[in-house]
């Protein structure tokens, strides 16, 4: 068994003990043992990446112009880009993506892959060294509905997220959400982001969560509250296209709120840059508390496995970032300003990553999703 010391969070607060794990699960939570530790600072959960699109890193100009212009499908930029790309130039950019989240915290992600099939398989093939959870969500190649390849990307995955819903006919997107229902799997899409889109329609396909909500009304917001549906905000991405999401609007309407990253090609896949940022975000709009964004950063996990809880306990897969910050009390306000220098150690899965020492590699498996 190895274990770390320090000052760790139990869910409600940080306290002093030891955090001890074997074979990939946590099975000693409690106060400081005597005996070898192999790091010693703040420690936390591993940090969940609700909302990436990891292929997006294969882009790697300079990038000008409308969101339009550069993410929406068909014919925005990425599109074009990866459409052009090399498998083995998306699987590199893709797994550099990667291990930047590693490096920095990060042990889990939540992806939106482009590609139908193959996009799924270039994802896994990323992946498949890296000590890593995620949850891999497929779309079809084109904004159409073909019932075999939806059928064929709900096999591969753990569900379906689409670009939005002005983007798609409504008889399409409608049969491909019934088709992930029936499959008792994850449906996700963008909403609100670059236009203010029919909530009540969105809400009809029973989304699992929603990104971005940018423009969202009070009256939207509280729709998504009462359906119990979160919503991952991505404020980097939102800031770099002249918008900035109204994070304290959102809690205080009662939405669950995750935290993503967003486009690899314009953000640093990096949740403690996103951590940083929501935070200041937040204080431009009123007043959220540090704990309450690192909250958003660790809830994530539960797109995974909706049991998860954002601490750390005996049984569950021993994920946790050691952090050479001030602790005890001070413990979310040193995150909110931590940077990937302060990341002392990284455990995923039982993996220990240490500075830019390789973990050891593993096939990972897809998610647990129990819905």
């Amino acid at each position: 068994m190895e274990r770390v010391a320090g000052s760790f969070y139990d869910g409600r607060r940080f306290r002093e003990g030891t955090i001890g794990w074997d074979d990939g699960v946590v099975v000693e939570v409690g106060p400081r043992r005597a005996g070898p530790t192999i790091a010693r600072g703040l420690i936390i959960p591993g940090l969940w990446n609700a909302h990436t699109h990891l292929g997006d890193a294969v882009v790697t100009q300079e990038l000008k112009g409308t969101i339009e212009e550069l993410v929406a499908p068909p014919h925005g930029l990425k599109h074009r880009v990866l459409a052009k790309a090399k498998d083995a130039a998306v699987i590199a950019a893709m797994r550099r993506a990667m291990t930047t989240m590693l490096r920095t915290g990060t042990t889990g992600f939540s992806d939106f892959r482009e590609g139908g099939l193959k996009g799924l398989k270039l994802l896994y093939a990323s992946v498949a060294a890296l000590p890593l959870g995620g949850v891999a969500l497929g779309r079809p190649a084109g904004l159409t509905y073909e019932r075999r390849e939806v059928e064929a990307i709900l096999r591969a995955s753990d569900g379906i997220a689409l670009s939005s819903f002005v983007d798609w006919p409504a008889d399409a997107i409608e049969k491909v959400a019934a088709d992930v229902r029936r499959a008792k799997k994850i449906f996700a899409i963008h909403c609100s982001e670059r236009i203010r889109e029919d909530i009540d329609k969105v809400l009809d396909l029973k989304p699992a969560f929603l990104v971005h909500m940018v423009q969202a009304t009070d009256a939207d917001l509280a729709r998504c509250a009462d359906a119990r549906v979160p919503i991952v905000v991505c404020p980097r991405s939102n800031a770099f296209f002249g918008m900035t999401p109204d994070i304290p609007r959102m809690q205080r309407a009662g939405v669950e709120l995750l935290l993503g990253t967003d486009n690899a090609m314009i953000n640093v896949p990096s949740m403690l840059r996103e951590i940083e940022f929501a935070y200041r975000i937040a204080r431009l709009k009123g007043e959220m508390s540090a704990r309450d964004i690192v909250e958003m950063a660790l809830r994530g996990r539960r797109l995974a496995d909706p049991d998860a809880a954002s601490a750390i306990r005996v049984g569950e897969r021993a994920d946790l970032v050691v952090l050479d910050v001030p602790d005890g009390a001070s413990g979310f306000a040193s995150l909110v300003r931590a940077t990937a220098s302060d990341v002392r150690l990284v455990v995923s899965g039982g993996h220990v990553w240490a500075g830019g020492d390789e973990p050891t590699p593993r096939k990972v498996s897809r998610s647990r999703h129990r819905r």
